[in-house]
C-alpha cells in the first residue's frame, strides 16, 4: 500500500474510534433521559388515572354523585374534576411525546454505533499496516517498534497466566467459603450433642453435615492444587509459606465409630482453622495477583502508546 494510502485509512480509523467515543457518551445520556422519561410517564399516566376515576364517580350512579346532587353542587364539581382531568391528559401527553422523542434519539445513536462497527479493530489493523512499513523500512524507529512488540507480547502472557490464577484463586475461595459454612453447622450439631445429649437425631444431624463437610474439604483440596499449579507459572513461591501446602486430605475418613463426642469437636476446631488459615492464604494471593493485573494492565497502556507515537507521532 503506497505511503498515502496508510497513512489515509489511519486518519480515517482515529476519526472513527473518536466518533465512536461520541456517540458512546450521547447514549450515555439518552439512556439516562429515557429513564428519566419512563419516570415521568409512569406519574403522569398515574395522576391521570385518578382525575379520570374522579369523574367517573360523579358521572356514575354513586354516593359521589348523590352527595354532590344533594348539595347541589353536582355540575360545578364535575366542570372542575373534567378541568382537572384534561388538565392531566395535557400532561400524560407531553410525556409521553418527550419519552418518544428520547426513544427515537436513541435509537438513532445506537444506529450509528453499529454503523461505526468495531472501531478499535479497525485502528489496530491501521496501526499494524503502518508498523508493518516502518519496520520494513528499518531504522530506529523500526528497532523501538520491534522491541516494543516483544515487551508487549511478554506481557500478555504475563496477563492471560495472571488471568488463570485469578479464576483458580476465586474458585478455592468458594470451596472453602462452602467448606466453612458447613463446619460451622457440623460444630454446632457436635456441640449440641456433646453437651445436650441430642440423641440419634442430632447424631445423624452432625454425622450428615461431616460428610457434606468431608466432600467440600476435598473440593477446595483440588481447588488449592489448582491454584499452585497456576502459581507456579507465574514463578510465585509464596503460598507455601501461609499454610495452603499443608491443607491436604486429613479429613477424608472421619468417623468409624471409633472415636468420642469430644474427639469429634476437636477435629472439627482443627479443621476449621485449617479452612481459616487457607482461606487467609487464598485472601493474600488473590490481592498479590490484583497487584500484578494492575501492574500489567498499565505496562501493556504505556506500550501502546509509545506504539501509537512512533506510528502516529
Amino acid at each position: 500500500m503506497p505511503t498515502d494510502g496508510v497513512e489515509e485509512e489511519l486518519a480515517a480509523a482515529r476519526a472513527a474510534v473518536v466518533e465512536h467515543a461520541q456517540h458512546t457518551g450521547r447514549r450515555e445520556r439518552a439512556r439516562q433521559e429515557l429513564a428519566a422519561a419512563d419516570e415521568a410517564l409512569a406519574a403522569a399516566r398515574a395522576s391521570l388515572a385518578d382525575e379520570t376515576e374522579d369523574v367517573r364517580r360523579l358521572e356514575s350512579l354513586s354516593l359521589s354523585r348523590v352527595w354532590a346532587g344533594l348539595r347541589g353542587d353536582r355540575a360545578q364539581r364535575l366542570d372542575a374534576e373534567r378541568a382537572e382531568q384534561q388538565a392531566a391528559e395535557y400532561v400524560a401527553a407531553t410525556a409521553q411525546a418527550r419519552h418518544d422523542a428520547v426513544a427515537r434519539e436513541l435509537a438513532a445513536v445506537e444506529a450509528g454505533l453499529a454503523a461505526l462497527g468495531d472501531v478499535e479493530a479497525r485502528w489496530g489493523a491501521a496501526l499494524a499496516v503502518k508498523e508493518q512499513w516502518v519496520r520494513g523500512g528499518g531504522g530506529a524507529a523500526a528497532a523501538e517498534l520491534a522491541a516494543v512488540a516483544e515487551r508487549t507480547g511478554a506481557w500478555r502472557a504475563e496477563q492471560r497466566e495472571i488471568a488463570e490464577a485469578r479464576a483458580a484463586s476465586e474458585d478455592a475461595a468458594r470451596a472453602l467459603a462452602a467448606a466453612a459454612d458447613e463446619l460451622r453447622g457440623a460444630d454446632a450439631w457436635s456441640t449440641y450433642d456433646t453437651f445436650f445429649d441430642g440423641g440419634a437425631f442430632a447424631s445423624m444431624a452432625k454425622h450428615d453435615r461431616l460428610d457434606r463437610a468431608a466432600d467440600l474439604l476435598r473440593r477446595a483440596d483440588g481447588a488449592l492444587r489448582r491454584l499452585t499449579v497456576e502459581l507456579g507459572d507465574l514463578g510465585e513461591q509464596g503460598i507455601g509459606g501461609v499454610g495452603v501446602d499443608g491443607f491436604t486430605r486429613t479429613l477424608d475418613i472421619w468417623f468409624d465409630n471409633i472415636f468420642t463426642d469430644w474427639s469429634v469437636r476437636n477435629r472439627i476446631a482443627e479443621a476449621r482453622d485449617r479452612v481459616g488459615a487457607a482461606g487467609r492464604a487464598v485472601d493474600a494471593v488473590r490481592r498479590r495477583l490484583a497487584e500484578r493485573a494492575g501492574t500489567a494492565d498499565a505496562e501493556l497502556a504505556v506500550l501502546a502508546a509509545r506504539r501509537e507515537t512512533l506510528l502516529v507521532g
